[in-house]
């Protein structure tokens, strides 16, 4: 395959992907930024989360919100919960990572907070702790993942669901997503 076709491949699988997602979920994903903006407005947070490389998408995203996407504006109250590293040794050394995001949950969110989590691989333990935490705290679930995932299957207020196997075509549309979403909000609140 020549270099040309296959970037040409590469470019189709990605808008198939994309597409599959915000075209059949556009409602879904305004409703879903609406529920952000709503609890920004009553003062609450959002926490955005993911495993393995969705970390840095989680990361990437609430530095999004904090900073800006495309104006200068006040930071927006979200916190990626995937930095704490000194945290995940201590609980790696005692036997439980799968207690990273639900450990912090607990102490940080408050009922009508919003936890955004992007999931790699759906039967992640620390995943499903997470999702039962922020259950038990009250808060709005949404979940991106995969369509095949276990994860995308329980029950969220939201589930965003990415029809690929590919964990190329998996980042960059989650990535799209958080970006997208930072967009809408933006433009909700500051008139854009």
């Amino acid at each position: 395959m020549h270099r040309q076709e296959k970037i040409a491949l590469i470019l189709r699988d990605h808008i198939r992907v994309l597409e599959s997602i915000f075209q059949r979920q556009s409602d879904e994903m305004v409703g879903f930024a609406e529920r952000v903006v709503e609890a920004f407005h009553q003062g609450r947070r959002l926490y955005v989360l993911g495993n393995g490389p969705m970390a840095a998408v989680a990361n990437l995203v609430a530095g999004l919100f904090l900073h800006r996407l495309n104006l200068e504006r006040p930071s927006l109250p979200a916190t990626s919960l995937c930095a704490d590293e000194t945290l995940a040794l201590y609980l790696a050394r005692d036997g439980q990572s799968h207690q990273f995001f639900s450990k912090q949950l607990r102490s940080l969110a408050s009922e009508g907070d919003i936890v955004l989590a992007f999931a790699d691989e759906g039967s992640d333990p620390a995943l499903m702790e997470a999702l039962k935490a922020a259950r038990q705290q009250g808060c709005t679930l949404a979940v991106v993942a995969r369509e095949t995932a276990e994860f995308a299957k329980d029950p969220v207020d939201f589930s965003f669901r990415l029809e690929t196997e590919s964990a190329t075509r998996m980042f960059e549309a989650c990535l799209f997503f958080g970006t997208l979403l930072c967009e809408l909000v933006e433009g909700e609140l500051f008139g854009i």
